[in-house]
């Protein structure tokens, strides 16, 4: 395991394409969707905002998870402005079921850590709920409209 380089971008970028065509929702992303990750994680990895973790096989990069540190509404008005969110935690179906996804999301939760960040949220699938709660994330009352 290592973190990622800005020459990592696109592989990353190319799984986290597949977590969103795993989970049925590559049809609600933009066309320019590669480009666009592309570019945004350089801008956030640049400014210190960003990373991710990886694990290479074969010199591929077969899994990976990211940490953003984010100041949105509301969060920028509390007394912490900035929190963490996990995102981009895949790993490549062959390699599942190892501890990989575990062993990452500790490794940006150390991460966040260092940056003096202490609340962290993330998205997770009805398929790493339990991971997730098993690392001690709890769930909460958020809610969603589409319309």
């Amino acid at each position: 395991m290592r973190a990622a380089t800005l020459i990592d971008i696109p592989a990353i970028t190319l799984l986290k394409l597949k977590m969103f065509e795993g989970v049925g929702m590559e049809n609600n992303l933009r066309e320019d969707f590669i480009q666009e990750v592309e570019n945004t994680y350089k801008d956030l990895y640049e400014t210190g905002k960003a990373i991710h973790y990886v694990i290479e096989h074969n010199n591929d990069i077969v899994a990976c998870a990211g940490g953003f540190i984010k100041e949105d509404i509301p969060y920028c008005f509390y007394k912490e402005t900035q929190y963490g969110f996990i995102g981009d935690v895949y790993v490549e179906s062959r390699f599942r079921n190892q501890g990989h996804a575990r062993k990452l999301t500790e490794e940006v939760l150390d991460w966040f850590s260092k940056q003096e960040i202490h609340t962290i949220r993330i998205l997770a699938s009805n398929n790493a709920k339990k991971l997730y709660q098993s690392i001690g994330f709890v769930e909460t009352d958020q809610m969603i409209l589409h319309r």
